[in-house]
């Protein structure tokens, strides 16, 4: 048997201002699998990003990314989210790399950005301190990086 009404509502009328609070209105999701390198020692766009409208100026975006990060070499690298211009989270300092490691670097942030107007997020990379010859570049090895956004009711 399907399901047919919801609080007394049929499904087709269901709206996103009759869902309570925590409900998960949309999701998108933003992907990038292009090797890109990042020589910059200021926060620099990584080409992933990934745009949302929010349905209500009280809901909440929970922001999720995977960041397939990598340095051919030495040194330190630093990752930002952030909402038009707006940083969220940052990992500032807290990617060490020696011998050419690889690693998926996961960001999360519950963010309230008031709006109900289109709203990108991005991921920026930077670094801090190379070797001699390092390179640090987001998706070094297939599968790529993603961001996803979950709009909550508030």
């Amino acid at each position: 048997m399907a399901l047919t009404k919801l609080n007394n509502q049929s499904l087709s009328a269901v709206t996103a201002a009759g869902l309570p609070a925590g409900s998960v209105l949309q999701v998108v999701e933003g992907a990038y699998n292009t090797q890109t390198d990042i020589p910059s020692t200021s926060y620099t766009d990584s080409g992933l990003s990934v745009s949302i409208t929010p349905t209500s100026t009280s809901s909440k975006i929970l922001v999720i990314t995977n960041v397939h990060a990598y340095i051919n070499g030495t040194g330190l690298i630093g990752l930002n989210v952030v909402r038009g211009s707006t940083q969220i989270v940052e990992a500032s300092k807290a990617l060490g790399y020696q011998d050419n490691t690889s690693l998926m670097v996961a960001l999360t942030k519950l963010d309230e950005p008031s709006t109900t107007s289109a709203t990108t997020y991005k991921v920026q990379m930077k670094h801090y301190a190379l070797g001699a010859g390092s390179t640090p570049r987001i998706n070094q090895q297939d599968g790529g990086s993603r961001i996803t956004l979950m709009e909550i009711a508030g």
